[in-house]
């Protein structure tokens, strides 16, 4: 399983596809990008699968095929040698299962999960499906309307379109332009900016530590608390050649106490690290803050009296919880300008973040679908006999039943989505750990995000003691109460 694993993973990080396009059919993308890809001897471009190239096209490209091509080929990557290795994978942890008495491999994988097991994992996506269909179709319906006015035939909104088009409603009806936030959002400023707001959060100091890192560009630090070293990190945060290609946080040295303090890394692909300023979507900085959550987790977690008890060790479907919660800070007008400036030091301006929070509620009924069908493929190729599973032809009918955008033919998105491997039939733990992140979120709003005293509770409560306890217990501790769906299904009803 470990080398079926390992194989699977491989194949996407090393099969970045490109394709080379003439340099006028960029228009609509941000100056440094095009910049920074110049045209070849042949004069043309090009462009590749990695997600600094694939992003901004999806969302600036003003050429609907360029996007759909690259769009082919990112959900192509994998393919087909993972097809195999996929179906090796899904037969061996099958069978795993049944040595240990389960009749499937999600029934196991989420009996010691907070869910409790694959039929009320099952339930949850549906749950959240049904709350989430009236705003993804309303929110689909504006996509179309706006689809029409560049093609008045336009029946269906594809997959390749939705970031491009929702880009244009929130520029037009919000008046919120992305490339203009990019400029108050350089790679430095905003590490620097996530630093600070820890620090001021939990009474902590980061510094930097002298150690040798695997590359010329990672970064190492390390944190304490009143003069004691709570823990070290490194930051791997720029695309190079061979370099894992998504964002993660992985744990580098469980802590143990009294014995050894723990080490983590971040491992992204955000721009910079290029002698360029490293402009970020805002995105990307909401990507930056819940990555640095699991560190923070992993480091502030990294003190109990056993390996499994350290640091992330809580059960998975709540591990995300902390980091989602976290990302909510980017929202706040205060922490962002505490650290988003341009390069004439100027802050980004309250106007412009009454613009960000006012289109962000936008496409959230889609993303919710959207986010139901990859769990829904999660747990459906793990919860029968993989002899009943065709991994197209399952794929194909989960996205018609979960998501609004329809299937892209030829394209074999299972051979490139890692958390088959990773997560394997959990990815629901996604939207569960969300729900409850938003239910923490909720003691904040009520006593203040920058509240010293609500952080540090929170630090003591549901970071600091990694496993020690069960999830559910951790999150009552802080809200004294047991978690709910209500905040989550007001959330989702206020965006309506």
């Amino acid at each position: 399983m470990v080398k079926i694993s390992q194989a699977f993973n491989r194949n996407i990080r090393e099969d970045v596809r490109s394709i080379e396009v003439a340099a006028e059919r960029l228009e609509g993308l941000p100056q440094d990008y095009i910049d920074a890809h110049t045209p070849n001897s042949e004069g043309m471009v090009v462009i590749t699968t990695n997600y600094p190239d694939y992003l901004p096209v999806m969302q600036y490209a003003e050429d609907d095929e360029l996007r759909l091509e690259l769009y082919k080929q990112f959900r192509l990557r994998g393919y087909p040698d993972n097809k195999e290795v996929l179906e090796n994978l899904l037969a061996k942890r099958y069978e795993l299962a049944n040595l240990v008495g389960f009749d499937n491999y999600a029934q196991y994988v989420t009996s010691d999960k907070m869910i409790g097991s694959a039929e009320n994992a099952a339930e949850f996506i549906d749950r959240i499906n049904d709350i989430a269909k009236p705003r993804a179709a309303a929110d689909y319906d504006v996509l179309l309307q706006r689809l029409r006015q560049n093609d008045p035939d336009a029946s269906v909104v594809g997959d390749w379109q939705k970031t491009y088009l929702e880009e244009l409603i929130k520029n037009e009806v919000y008046q919120l332009d992305s490339q203009e936030i990019r400029q108050y959002f350089s790679y430095d400023k905003v590490r620097d900016g996530i630093f600070g707001l820890v620090e001021d959060m939990f009474s902590v100091e980061i510094e930097p530590w002298e150690t040798e890192a695997w590359h010329s560009s990672v970064e190492t630090w390390q944190i304490f608390d009143d003069g004691e070293l709570v823990g070290q990190f490194y930051l791997d945060m720029h695309p190079r050649d061979g370099k894992y290609n998504h964002a993660a946080q992985f744990g580098v040295r469980e802590g143990v106490r009294g014995l050894q303090t723990p080490i983590a890394a971040l491992v992204c692909n955000f721009p910079g690290g290029d002698g360029s300023a490293g402009l970020m979507e805002h995105s990307q900085v909401e990507t930056f803050l819940h990555e640095f959550g699991h560190l923070l987790h992993t480091l502030f977690g990294g003190h109990q009296p056993r390996l499994s008890l350290s640091g992330v060790n809580t059960e998975r479907d709540f591990v995300e919880a902390p980091s989602q919660m976290l990302e909510e800070w980017v929202w706040d007008a205060d922490t962002l300008k505490t650290f988003a400036a341009d390069t004439s030091d100027e802050v980004i301006p309250d106007t412009l973040i009454d613009k960000m929070r006012s289109a962000r509620d936008f496409g959230r009924g889609l993303w919710t679908r959207h986010q139901m069908y990859y769990a829904a493929l999660s747990l459906n190729y793990y919860n029968r006999p993989p002899t009943e599973v065709d991994l197209d032809e399952m794929m194909v009918a989960l996205q018609a039943e979960y998501s609004q955008f329809p299937y892209v033919e030829g394209t074999h998105f299972y051979t490139s989505f890692g958390h088959l491997d990773g997560y394997s039939a959990i990815y629901y733990t996604y939207m569960w750990s969300l729900v409850i992140a938003t239910d923490m979120f909720s003691r904040f709003e009520e006593e203040g995000l920058r509240n010293p005293e609500v952080a540090q509770s929170y630090r003591e409560n549901v970071l600091a003691p990694g496993g020690s306890k069960d999830a559910a217990e951790l999150v009552e501790d802080f809200l004294g109460r047991p978690y709910s769906f209500e905040a989550f299904e007001n959330l989702l009803n206020a965006s309506e």
